[in-house]
């Protein structure tokens, strides 16, 4: 059964690091694609990755660079923290589309292709889930 970036990103540590450097099949994007209402090549535009280089990974079979693996999982782990909180992937997908105030009016979608954005947008759900909204 192939993994899915959801599935990597509810590992263990160690589990997930091995999993990210070996790669995600480049179909992995199209399941995070339709959680959060987006096509795949908006998706990859959002993380700084090439749509083309997706779309021909994907037609190759391919798998993804660890990098893009990494930056994958990310959002898919964003993705699950914000779910608990939202409760639907329709409601995740319009806070990750929405300016936020506590990020400075920036969309939070906006900030997932790096790792500080990353870390920005879960201190921000945290906030929400504890009722510290920043």
């Amino acid at each position: 059964m192939p993994i899915t970036a959801f599935e990597v990103a509810e590992m263990p540590t160690a589990k997930a690091v091995e999993v990210i450097r070996a790669g995600l099949p480049a179909r992995a994007f199209v399941g995070v694609a339709i959680a959060l209402s987006l096509t795949v090549d908006e998706l990859a535009a959002k993380l700084g990755v090439s749509p083309r280089t997706i779309r021909d990974q994907r037609k190759k079979l391919a798998r993804l660079s660890s990098e893009n693996t990494e930056k994958l999982v990310r959002i898919a782990r964003i993705q699950h923290q914000a779910r608990k909180i939202f409760s639907t992937d329709e409601a995740v997908s319009d806070w990750l589309m929405s300016p936020a105030p506590a990020l400075e009016g920036a969309k939070p979608i906006d900030l997932l292709d790096t790792g500080l954005g990353a870390r920005e947008i879960e201190a921000v759900l945290n906030g929400i889930a504890y009722g510290n909204v920043m």
